[in-house]
């Protein structure tokens, strides 16, 4: 997944430390060497789309955010419709435990639902579930498409 982000050029990554996107947290911070992107650790997901909001008005591209399941994409959810109404690319992958087997604690359980994206699908361009890491590579590079594509947010 690292590999597909960095042929993107994201030079940064802003989210709030959670578990159901810890795979891709570790690989950033010790595979990737934390660079390009670079993890930006906020203390709310709303910021994180805040400064992924103000980041694409500056640089003209979007900066990648990743959100804690369904807490965490709520939490973001009115920052992602400030994007939106601004016509601003944002770039997210919302973490998600889809498996119930996989689900090892009541946390998990309750963080994780069957279609998270509901809750912003209405103001966002495009939205996809994968669930390979060939669906996900695909995904990855027709969403930046999309999202760098005008009208931009809408």
């Amino acid at each position: 997944m690292l590999d597909v982000l960095k042929s993107m050029g994201f030079d940064y990554l802003a989210a709030t430390c959670a578990s159901s996107f810890k795979g891709l947290h570790e690989s950033v911070v010790n595979y990737g060497k934390n660079v390009a992107p670079e993890f930006i650790t906020t203390t709310h997901e709303e910021t994180s789309v805040a400064i992924a909001h103000g980041y694409a008005k500056l640089e003209n591209k979007p900066l990648l955010v990743c959100v804690h399941g369904t807490v965490g994409l709520q939490h973001a959810a009115m920052a992602v419709y400030d994007a939106f109404c601004d016509r601003v690319p944002v770039f997210m992958i919302a973490g998600n435990t889809f498996d119930a087997a996989a689900r090892s604690s009541a946390v998990i359980w309750v963080h994780s639902s069957q279609d998270d994206v509901a809750m912003v699908r209405d103001f966002v361009k495009w939205d996809d579930r994968p669930g390979s890491l060939q669906h996900f590579g695909e995904s990855a590079v027709r969403a930046y498409k999309i999202a760098t594509t005008p009208p931009m947010g809408r």
